[in-house]
């Protein structure tokens, strides 16, 4: 059977997730390209391979959480043996340069991956090595159930870095190509499929979630049928998220005549993490369910920061809708 590649192209056309912008050029439309070269590279060498973005107009999601969700959720529906997000790095300083692997632990089969893969990018662009980092705040890395990396190939901000991934996005191609060979070369007599990198999804004991997130944070869902004019009352939402030991409940509750269920408080992460709209680091992300009789049922991610009240809209369609 053969091995399944699946690419993530970061980021969205249009906001929400919408990418860096730098010398004349958009992230998300770098990595677009990039991601189709690589691509084909990969399916004419006989892997099986799956885009987040196979046309340029393909938009993920309605907000930031839940684009990343729907790559995610994608990859891991698809049962994909590795996870590839590609991305385009950025920064004040415009003589930053090179190429570097972020994953959920060091001294895993994704860091092995991204070490290989970025020997590979650094032989075809040229570009510096910057090494693999562990990033276990990052969506993509922490919920993926298969080694999951995500590459930052070059920064945006830093012309010949830009001017390269635009003019020749077949070198960053090929390069991520012959990382991924040597990688599978590597391994070749290993049988066993590659286990998922976080224990249930998740790499953090309820415990430490608790300690990485000492702050309150406050959430507020407003549940509606149509054009938001028509609330739906009795709709039983949960909170909830799954840890390393198991999943735990934070809040159980249900709508009133407004459609209206407040002053739900969370543990949440730092207010400063919420700054930074298109890499969210928080750990304190929560699956929100919602539930009616009536209604289809709805499951979303939300994302609660220290001292603000989020609030999630919740559109309600009929079942025989």
């Amino acid at each position: 059977m053969a091995i399944k590649i699946y690419i993530d192209q970061g980021h969205n056309p249009q906001n929400p997730n919408a990418g860096a912008e730098g010398n004349g050029y958009r992230e998300q439309d770098l990595v677009f390209t990039i991601g189709l070269e690589l691509a084909d590279i990969l399916r004419a060498e006989g892997y099986d391979v799956r885009l987040s973005r196979p046309t340029a107009d393909t938009q993920l999601g309605t907000s930031n959480a839940s684009s990343l969700a729907a790559r995610v959720n994608d990859a891991n529906a698809w049962g994909a043996d590795y996870f590839i997000s590609l991305h385009a790095n950025a920064s004040s300083i415009a003589s930053a340069s090179g190429s570097e692997a972020l994953v959920y632990r060091l001294g895993s089969v994704a860091a092995e991956l991204g070490e290989d893969i970025l020997d590979g990018l650094a032989d075809t662009t040229g570009l510096p090595d910057r090494g693999v980092t562990p990033r276990p705040n990052l969506y993509v890395l922490r919920r993926t159930q298969m080694p999951a990396v995500l590459l930052e190939l070059g920064f945006i901000t830093n012309k010949r870095d830009a001017d390269l991934m635009a003019g020749r996005p077949e070198l960053f191609a090929q390069g991520i190509a012959e990382g991924i060979n040597e990688f599978v070369n590597d391994t070749a007599d290993t049988a066993v499929r590659p286990t998922p990198e976080i224990p249930n999804g998740e790499g953090l004991t309820y415990a430490q979630f608790l300690q990485q997130n000492p702050y309150k944070g406050y959430l507020k869902v407003q549940a509606f049928r149509g054009d938001q004019t028509y609330p739906v009352p009795g709709v039983a939402v949960t909170v909830s998220r799954e840890f390393a030991d198991g999943r735990r409940v934070f809040f159980e509750g249900v709508t009133d005549e407004n459609g209206i269920l407040d002053g739900i408080d969370l543990p949440a992460a730092p207010r400063g993490e919420s700054l930074v709209p298109d890499d969210p680091l928080t750990t304190a992300v929560y699956d929100l369910s919602a539930r009616h009789p009536l209604y289809r049922d709805v499951d979303v991610p939300i994302e609660i920061y220290e001292g603000i009240t989020a609030i999630q809209p919740l559109r309600l369609l009929l079942k025989e809708e």
